[in-house]
């Protein structure tokens, strides 16, 4: 018998998976960039108001894209690092391979992180250009977003009338701006200073007095 025309309920459930699918691809993209984008949260948080989206399927999915984004990001600073850094990279190696050997703490920092509003762009081009374990940063980062945007767009009162509101308010403002800047000189301070014979000595020193 031929199937008759899809009910209201299935009309429904196909333009939210379709919504779902835009805000993922959305959130994706803006993972890939290095600094100066909104947060995923917040992307999350207009598809979830303006289209009526179920709550836990579209932050878990998002999280998860998220991470993916952020793992091209690392893959990318990665090669940006063999390409121009030429110079720096015993250092960098040191500190992935000082990491590496702490790997337990790796992820538990990671998601501590994480579940602060603070950006992580800089986390996974810190983990590409050191050439950490990137699975231990994703734990930690999964497991984390997972609960803090779920949190954030549960509980959300923010607004925006379209995609270009988001994307403006996303990143103007004292506070985004001082916190993407902030991100930014961090991944400069990673490039310019000794980070893995400063925890080294550090470990050392707790070593001994242990």
């Amino acid at each position: 018998m031929p199937l008759g025309p899809p009910g209201r309920y299935d009309q429904h459930m196909l333009e939210a998976a379709l919504w779902i699918c835009a805000a993922l691809a959305l959130v994706f993209v803006i993972n890939l960039v290095p600094a100066f984008m909104p947060s995923t949260w917040m992307v999350l948080a207009f598809f979830y108001i303006k289209f009526d989206l179920p709550l836990v399927v579209l932050t878990v999915s998002g999280a998860l894209v998220s991470g993916l984004g952020r793992l091209a990001l690392a893959r990318g600073s990665s090669a940006f690092r063999r390409r121009f850094m030429r110079g720096r990279e015993p250092d960098l190696d040191e500190l992935g391979g000082f990491l590496d050997e702490h790997r337990r703490v790796v992820a538990p920092a990671v998601f501590l992180y994480a579940l602060s509003p603070l950006p992580t762009n800089n986390l996974f081009i810190a983990a590409g250009m050191a050439g950490v374990n990137i699975a231990w940063v994703l734990a930690g980062f999964w497991s984390a977003r997972i609960i803090a945007d779920t949190f954030w767009v549960w509980t959300t009162h923010a607004a925006f009338d379209n995609l270009g509101d988001l994307l403006e308010r996303g990143v103007n403002g004292p506070a985004a701006i001082a916190l993407q800047l902030a991100s930014v000189i961090s991944i400069a301070l990673l490039y310019m200073l000794p980070w893995a014979r400063w925890l080294r000595r550090i470990a050392r020193g707790g070593a001994a007095r242990s």
